[in-house]
């Protein structure tokens, strides 16, 4: 005889996922917080909800649990920026306003990015030459194949 599982649950169980799922990188960046606290509170309901109708109708809990844990973690992370955003975001922005944007505290980034570019060039250009040989041999055999180059 044929055993029947029940789905109990699992339409909820996947709304709710989904919500957690998008509540995460919501919730990550500070311009989104207030998004994921709407889709990590929505998860959790719908989350609670599934897991009620699968504890009473004996289905499947893993999926289930799976969100409710996603969308906890979502809404954390969105209440965490949105405690620091509400406490120091004002007197941020206030500093601004009242001190303006000085170019000059952009001018060390600048200095910083092409330096770091610098190195990047000097500590890679030793590769290059090291598989130098290589390189021909390769892209002399792509040409052989090509019907490019001569045939040795």
């Amino acid at each position: 005889m044929e055993e029947h599982r029940s789905t109990a649950g699992q339409g909820l169980g996947v709304a709710g996922l989904v919500m957690g799922i998008m509540a995460i990188p919501m919730g990550l960046f500070p311009c989104t917080f207030y998004l994921g606290i709407i889709f990590g509170i929505i998860g959790i309901i719908l989350s609670v909800v599934a897991l009620s109708q699968a504890n009473r109708g004996a289905g499947p809990k893993g999926m289930i649990i799976a969100a409710l844990v996603c969308s906890i973690v979502g809404l954390t992370f969105a209440s965490v920026w949105g405690f620091t955003l509400s406490h120091n975001g004002p007197r941020f922005i206030k500093e601004i306003i009242r001190e303006g944007i000085n170019e000059e505290d952009f001018e060390g980034i600048g200095r910083d990015a092409e330096d770091i570019l610098k190195d990047l060039e000097n500590d890679t250009s030793y590769i290059f030459d090291e598989h130098a040989s290589d390189m021909q041999q390769i892209t002399d055999t792509l040409k052989m194949l090509e019907g490019e180059g001569n045939h040795p």
